[in-house]
């Protein structure tokens, strides 16, 4: 960690993507994947469909894209997919729960665990830390899918917290303050680690600490508290 010190606190939270777990070979925009996805939602779902009404759900998703459209009120899925299928000329809400399904399914197949993440968590739950998620998730995807993503570490976790659940994305504070009063702790009393600016502006919102995972070393964030490389950082 950089500007030095050991840091004594009740509570980690965690970002999911990108510091917990990777999605394998799957881009932070999934824009270039959305053609492959769709298809595979009609095929599964059984609906016709074109070129032109694939671009059409193409240009939905990319509204509600945040890479391309950032955001802090955040959607559920239901809401955009009601959208693609009324484009598809699907009036009836039958291949609502169906869509929805196939089209993160397609996403996750490529979810795995960092390799330092099990025994970092681990380690820090054997000292009596908290520990909790607060993730954004793409396209108002829902927790049944973000618990498929953590099974292999979710006995480790005391507390899972999405953006859809809180109703607005990173770096609103709502989250952060919900994931302390969820894990019975202070703000003042947590660090918040995670990959990306907003993780580090909402930590700080509400007097967390913030640090800064990049697991390839190459950047400390000036603006972050602290500065990693790797998980197993938080165990010194």
């Amino acid at each position: 960690m950089n500007k030095g010190g050991r840091i004594l606190i009740k509570a980690i939270g965690f970002d999911l993507g990108g510091t917990l777990i990777e999605y394998k070979n799957v881009p932070l925009s999934w824009q270039s994947l959305y053609r492959e996805a769709l298809y595979n939602v009609a095929e599964q779902c059984k609906i016709a469909v074109d070129d032109t009404l694939l671009e059409k759900a193409e240009s939905i998703l990319a509204k509600y894209n945040t890479r391309i459209n950032p955001r802090e009120v955040e959607f559920p899925a239901e809401k955009l997919f009601s959208e693609i299928l009324s484009a598809w000329n699907i009036g009836s809400p039958k291949h609502l729960d169906k869509s929805i399904e196939v089209f993160f399914t397609y996403f996750q197949r490529k979810t795995e665990v960092f390799g330092d993440t099990i025994k970092t968590l681990e380690y820090l739950k054997s000292k009596g830390i908290k520990m909790g998620i607060l993730t954004d998730v793409p396209y108002g995807m829902s927790k049944e899918f973000v618990n498929k993503d953590i099974e292999k570490i979710s006995h480790l976790i005391d507390c899972v917290l999405t953006s859809v659940e809180i109703g607005f994305r990173k770096p609103n504070s709502a989250g952060y303050e919900a994931l302390a009063n969820k894990l019975g702790v202070n703000p003042e009393e947590m660090i918040y680690v995670g990959d990306e600016e907003k993780d580090i502006i909402g930590a700080h919102g509400t007097k967390m600490k913030a640090v800064y995972i990049d697991k390839h070393g190459r950047v400390i964030n000036e603006k972050a508290d602290y500065s990693i490389c790797n998980l197993s950082c938080l165990c010194l």
